[in-house]
């Protein structure tokens, strides 16, 4: 049997940078290290330039110098880096893009939404059925992802441009929320979910996953009120805490009465109405969590490359 191998992938988020390393023997891949770092660069860009803030620009490249440091004993054919939503928004300023790369060491990939979505997908099959037909939801800082596939293989994918950090900016940037902001946060949410969901038409589904960590903040939140005991995400009980977000005087008081990080709750209501909405638009009655995501669909695509995402 060969030697065990060591392979990681980065994903460069709106939100977070995160960084995984995972050791695959041919057979089992096993987590060694995974770095998680808050960055918010959709939250940097500029809106009148289009480019990111000295703060974002910093705040960036110091983390990709942190990984870097992190990558010195893994051969650079099993080191991949992507690029998601907030990425492609930067596309235009090549100076950026040159010293990410410079700071990581490594080249950086910009994926396309409905690639991000296959890659999603692929990370979460791992070690599921191989002939189950999933419903998968990645919510993201500056985007969404929508994908039903069968097995290992995404067949329907739709990449939504909204996320927790671009929608936050948007509609719900106040201490106290109000259900006027939720409902205008809510139409736009609605708008975009209807522009895909002929792409979903009379497709079926044997089970449902969420994979990001809003809907795991969700599924943390719902815990804590003691509305769920086993992690798995009820429609019912999702409608109960809605109220909850207007309830709060305040983010701090929102974090205390959910027992979350106040970081995560900074975010937190832009994914749940994204949740929320996806969960009436499809006609879900309930989800599963998945801690396999975009990463590990990355580090499985340089052990088996046959699987060719995109085709």
């Amino acid at each position: 049997m060969n030697a065990p191998s060591l392979y990681a992938a980065i994903d460069l988020g709106s939100n977070s940078f995160h960084l995984v390393v995972m050791r695959s023997d041919g057979a089992h891949l096993q987590s060694i290290e995974c770095k998680r770092e808050l960055v918010r660069l959709a939250a940097g860009v500029d809106n009148t330039t289009g480019r990111l803030t000295k703060e974002a620009r910093n705040r960036a490249l110091r983390c990709l110098t942190h990984f870097h440091d992190a990558l010195k004993q893994i051969p650079d054919a099993h080191i991949t880096a992507v690029g998601t939503s907030a990425f492609r928004s930067l596309m235009g300023d090549a100076q950026f893009l040159s010293q990410a790369e410079t700071a990581l060491g490594q080249p950086i990939r910009i994926l396309s939404g409905e690639d991000e979505a296959r890659y999603i997908y692929r990370g979460v099959s791992q070690g599921r059925d191989e002939h189950a037909r999933r419903f998968v939801l990645d919510i993201g800082g500056g985007s969404t992802e929508l994908i039903v596939g069968s097995g290992r293989q995404a067949e329907v994918v739709a990449s939504l441009d909204l996320g927790c950090v671009t929608l936050t900016s948007q509609f719900l940037n106040e201490d106290r929320l109000t259900n006027e902001q939720l409902a205008a946060c809510e139409a736009q949410v609605d708008a975009q979910i209807a522009t895909v969901s002929d792409r979903f038409k009379d497709v079926q589904w044997d089970d449902v996953i969420g994979s990001s960590g809003s809907i795991k903040a969700v599924s943390w939140a719902l815990s804590n009120l003691g509305l769920i005991s086993d992690g798995l995400i009820e429609r019912r009980q999702l409608d109960r805490l809605h109220p909850v977000l207007t309830q709060a005087e305040s983010q701090q008081q929102l974090s205390q009465l959910l027992e979350l990080n106040p970081r995560r709750i900074a975010v937190f209501a832009a994914g749940y109405i994204i949740l929320h909405r996806v969960f009436h638009a499809f006609d879900l009655d309930s989800m599963r969590i998945s801690h396999q995501a975009i990463r590990e669909g990355l580090i499985d695509e340089m052990i088996e490359p046959a699987l060719v995402v995109g085709g």
